[in-house]
């Protein structure tokens, strides 16, 4: 069975003023350790979950942005609100934030654990196609629920034909299961932002799986653990967890049964899961044949960041 040890480091507050970005940062990043066995190297990982961004329009963009429809628009104007750092920093700001730290500090991947744009208009493409540019170094992209979907047609079939082919680029042209591999580890991006495991990711899924090489699984909705069943149903009066039906969560379909068992399965390659959905952070064990580490990371929109060192062991 592969061993994991985490360390929870440090939690606090962005910094302003005129320090870098990463001296800015460096109070407010949550550091987790885990290490695998039999992986020689030591890597750095950013995991950044909910950033949530929106780009509101102006009068005058409004003016000339003929495309976007005003029920958009005045969405984007409603939604921008809501997602305002502490400091008053507004979510993109946050994020872009995000992407100067990774590339200050150098990191070997970043994890976007979903619903980085709070929604697919034109402008919050725009700005997440100039963002993902600047990063310096590879990264990996699951799918939220906020990504792709409008409220007035959340999870309808016309808005995967419109919207998932915008952010199919930024996820190896495959929007429901694709991976980053690190040589001794592998992080996979599993598609479950509608609330049950997309049946596309199991072929796939199963066939890394079948390597035998480490993997670290990318997810936006957390899969049942009682610590973050209990703190979701407190938080949102709803479980928004996949799993504990009967105790408030999302009842799991078949699909939904199936990626579970093969995770937490006694000969699984899985050494942790990362998720968000939340936004708390919260780390605990999703029970199997084998327990598997699950890690939420905090909203990116409060300027929540997880520092993710992954550690050999021989």
């Amino acid at each position: 069975m592969k061993k994991y040890v985490l360390t929870l480091i440090c939690c606090g507050v962005l910094l302003s003023g005129c320090a870098s970005q990463s001296e800015r940062w460096q109070e407010n990043i949550m550091q987790e350790d885990i290490v695998i066995d039999g992986i020689s190297g030591d890597y750095e990982l950013l995991f950044v979950t909910d950033a949530h961004a929106v780009i509101p329009l102006d009068t005058q963009e409004q003016t000339d942005a003929a495309e976007e429809t005003e029920q958009i628009q005045n969405y984007a104007q409603e939604r921008y609100k809501g997602f305002l750092g502490e400091d008053g920093t507004s979510s993109a700001e946050q994020f872009s934030r995000v992407v100067d730290y990774a590339n200050e500090e150098e990191v070997d991947g970043v994890l976007l654990g979903g619903d980085i744009i709070d929604s697919p208009s034109r402008e919050n493409l725009d700005f997440l196609s100039k963002e993902l540019s600047e990063l310096e170094m590879p990264y990996l992209y699951t799918l939220g629920n906020h990504d792709w979907t409008f409220p007035w047609e959340y999870m309808s079939e016309s808005g995967k034909q419109k919207y998932l082919p915008a952010l199919s680029p930024y996820m190896e042209g495959d929007t429901s299961f694709h991976t980053l591999d690190f040589g001794e580890f592998v992080v996979a991006a599993v598609d479950n932002s509608s609330g049950q495991v997309n049946p596309e990711v199991l072929d796939d899924y199963s066939e890394l799986l079948d390597t035998g090489k480490p993997v670290i699984v990318l997810a936006h909705v957390p899969f049942l653990t009682q610590s973050v069943l209990s703190k979701a149903t407190q938080v949102w009066n709803s479980g928004v967890v996949i799993g504990g039906g009967n105790f408030g969560g999302i009842y799991p379909n078949e699909a939904s049964e199936e990626f579970v068992e093969m995770t937490t399965a006694e000969d699984s390659p899985v050494v942790a899961v990362l998720a968000g959905h939340v936004h708390f952070y919260d780390k605990d064990v999703i029970e199997g044949e084998k327990d598997v580490l699950q890690i939420v990371g905090n909203a990116g929109f409060r300027g929540s960041v997880l520092r993710l060192r992954i550690l050999g062991r021989s």
